[in-house]
């Protein structure tokens, strides 16, 4: 009781020292909290996140030289191959090529765009559209109901006076003299800006695509002919590998690129918390820095000037020991209220600071426990050191300054 009794007094003899150490312990811990909060949502983004990503991986030409696009053949041969090595995958694919429509106002090529299913649609040539009327694409039973539905531009629509329900007339590539009707089963536009070309593909489901044979008409990398095939992998590291089989078995990196759209636009979305990250440790680094420097300087105040008053303890037959304690228990009775005080209100403002200040958005979140207890730990092993070091100075008196003028010197 002697110990708490002294040392209550000398803190509130220097209230406003005393007050400035417990709002550095407070300020400190609650913006590190929140920084190593954002630490923490950039670290699952790299790891746990990156790792739970379906990954679709993409053959392409390698840009400058002069090899064709894989056809199906080829694509045939490496799924056959990933199947016989026990690699599990999905893949949807959409193929274009030309055709010319008859009855038509608009002057120019127009393309055809067979889509295998739902998942292919954001990966189409002249990007994702919008549905204004009618249906999407019947994927499940367009060959059973034995009519063909297609999708055209709004912009298509306006010009030749379509609506949903008409139909497009276009000839059958292998019979010329055949004529294919194709129902008008919806109209679309994209969500950004499109050119000519655009709005002059025309969407249906792969079976019709294959109906009319263009899938055979012509081959990949012949003008107008595009294919692409996406293999769908359950996660990185899978595709990691699924990239070292294709290469063992002879698709050469100095000719062909295998991509994954799907990973550079998560990579990309997570391109402000990386950014936030790095800003984090910054203020992490600063704060800790400048939070310290002034506790320094607040425990060098509360023990300069203070020889007398441990002369005068011994004198009156305080132990050193005991002096020591209450020195110490001057510092934890204010950093340990200002370290608990930050890590609540840190982990209170943690998601909201992440929002405005971080700019994570909906990756904003509460600090786990893991993270807490770093903290604490850390914050307890910092309160730690400054007792010590104010224990240290009664530890560091001299008894012989009991007999000379040291005392009145350094008071």
């Amino acid at each position: 009781m002697f110990v708490l009794k002294n040392a209550w007094f000398t803190i509130r003899r220097h209230a406003a020292r005393s007050l400035v150490m417990v709002l550095v312990c407070l300020v400190v811990a609650a913006l590190a909290t929140t920084a190593a909060t954002v630490l923490q949502a950039d670290t699952k983004a790299r790891t746990t996140d990156y790792e739970s990503q379906q990954v679709d991986a993409v053959i392409s030409p390698r840009k400058g030289t002069k090899v064709s696009p894989l056809g199906w053949n080829e694509y045939s041969k490496y799924a056959q191959r990933l199947q016989m090595d026990g690699m599990q995958y999905k893949a949807y694919f959409h193929e274009t090529a030309d055709i010319n429509p008859e009855g038509l106002t608009q002057s120019g090529t127009y393309s055809l765009v067979g889509v295998s299913d739902k998942q292919a649609e954001p990966t189409l040539p002249h990007g994702p559209f919008v549905l204004d009327q009618g249906k999407g694409l019947d994927y499940a039973s367009q060959n059973a109901s034995g009519t063909q539905t297609v999708l055209i531009s709004k912009q298509m629509a306006q010009a030749n006076k379509l609506k949903v329900g008409d139909t497009l007339t276009i000839k059958d590539p292998r019979q010329q003299d055949q004529q294919v009707k194709l129902t008008v089963s919806g109209i679309y536009h994209y969500r950004k800006a499109a050119d000519q070309a655009a709005n002059r593909a025309i969407y249906t489901a792969y079976p019709t695509f294959a109906m009319l044979g263009l899938d055979t008409a012509s081959k990949p990398g012949d003008p107008g002919h595009e294919l692409l095939v996406a293999f769908v992998l359950d996660s990185p590291s899978t595709y990691q590998k699924f990239i070292k089989e294709l290469r063992k078995d002879g698709l050469k990196a100095s000719q062909y690129d295998i991509d994954s759209p799907s990973l550079k636009d998560y990579q990309r979305r997570m391109e402000p918390v990386h950014q936030a990250a790095d800003q984090a440790r910054t203020v992490i680094i600063l704060v800790c820095l400048l939070g310290g420097l002034i506790l320094l300087g607040c425990l060098f105040l509360m023990l300069h000037g203070r020889a007398n008053e441990i002369g005068m303890a011994i004198t009156i037959g305080v132990h050193k020991a005991r002096l020591g304690w209450q020195f110490a228990l001057e510092t934890l009775l204010l950093t340990l209220p200002g370290l608990a005080l930050g890590l609540a209100l840190g982990t209170a403002i943690s998601r909201p600071l992440g929002r405005s200040l971080f700019h994570l958005g909906s990756l904003a979140s509460m600090p786990h426990a893991g993270l807490i207890w770093k903290i604490i730990l850390i914050g307890l092993a910092v309160c730690l050191v400054l007792a010590l070091a104010a224990a240290a100075r009664v530890a560091a008196f001299r008894t012989a300054q009991l007999y000379t003028n040291d005392l009145e010197d350094e008071a």
